[in-house]
Order: structure tokens, then sequence, then C-alpha cells
């Protein structure tokens, strides 16, 4: 009986996951990473734990990335409206991005130069990616790809904000 319980719970649980999700690949909830490795924009090498006293949002960008580009404002509007609840990380596995992020204005916390083994602990393959990490290290959320309005909500309703949705082409 109780066997019979704790695998009904397991579905449900997984149907959640998938419900918030929408049939994007998740691998990462669940899962604690190690802490974020690359460099500051001013060539520092850097190491960042995420077990902290607030959840961290981690957005994996590419300058090259055109819905990354689209959704700069979206990021700029959570890290705003973060106000010490959550710290909001943009991460890069490119160098010398600094002109880059200062002609867009980008005001959040970046790391770039990532290894290959940083890419592969946080699941990261594709632009844009963002997870939500606890902060005692554990992922709980993720999103593949620009907020698009479904995205959109989901990140509004677990923040408790509004975004100004992706910027025109």
């Amino acid at each position: 009986m109780l066997l019979a319980a704790s695998a009904g719970v397991n579905v449900l649980q997984e149907a959640r996951i998938r419900a918030l999700t929408s049939g994007q690949a998740v691998k990462n909830i669940g899962r604690r990473p190690a802490a974020l490795e690359g460099y500051a924009l001013t060539g520092s090498p850097l190491k960042i734990s995420l077990r902290t006293t607030v959840p961290t949002v981690i957005y994996f960008f590419s300058s090259a990335c055109g819905w990354c580009e689209r959704n700069w404002n979206n990021i700029a509007a959570l890290d705003r409206a973060a106000g010490g609840r959550y710290r909001v990380i943009a991460v890069s596995s490119e160098r010398g991005l600094r002109e880059y992020l200062e002609s867009r204005h980008v005001g959040v916390d970046v790391i770039e130069g990532i290894n290959e083994n940083t890419r592969r602990d946080f699941g990261f393959s594709g632009t844009p990616h963002t997870l939500v990490v606890s902060s005692d290290g554990l992922v709980t959320h993720e999103w593949r790809g620009a907020y698009t309005p479904r995205i959109e909500r989901q990140i509004e309703d677990l923040f408790d904000i509004g975004l100004p949705g992706l910027a025109a082409k």
C-alpha cells in the first residue's frame, strides 16, 4: 500500500514538472551543480558559489544569439525586481563581452568564459537557457529558449513580477 502511494506521488510530481515546462527538455531540476567558474569582465578568474542566502537566476546567453538579444529587457526587468529576494547572473562561454554588454546596458552580474566542465555541469547547450537555483544549491526551475508568452507567464508567476516581453527584432 505504501509503495503504491509513493508511486502515485512520483507520478503526480512528474506531471507537475511537465506542466511547468510544457514539454521542454528539463535535465537539471533536482540537481545540485557545482559553483559557476569563469571570468569577470575585467579578466580576473571568478568562482561563484550557489549556496547563498537567496536563490540565484542563471541566464546562459551568447552574443550571436538573436533570441538572447531580444530577451535582455526581460533579464533587466527580472534583475530590477529582485529587491534582494534573489540574484541574477548572466553566463556565457564567450570572452571579451564588456563592449557588447555595455552597448546593451546590461547591468546584471556576468561571468564570461565558462569552461566545458562548467557548461556540462549545468547542462548548458543552446542559448538562451535559464535556471533557478535555490539558496541551498538545488535547481528548482529551468527554461530553454526565449521568454515567449508561455515562459514569460511562468517566470512572472514564480517571481510575482511583470516582464516587458521580447524586444522587437
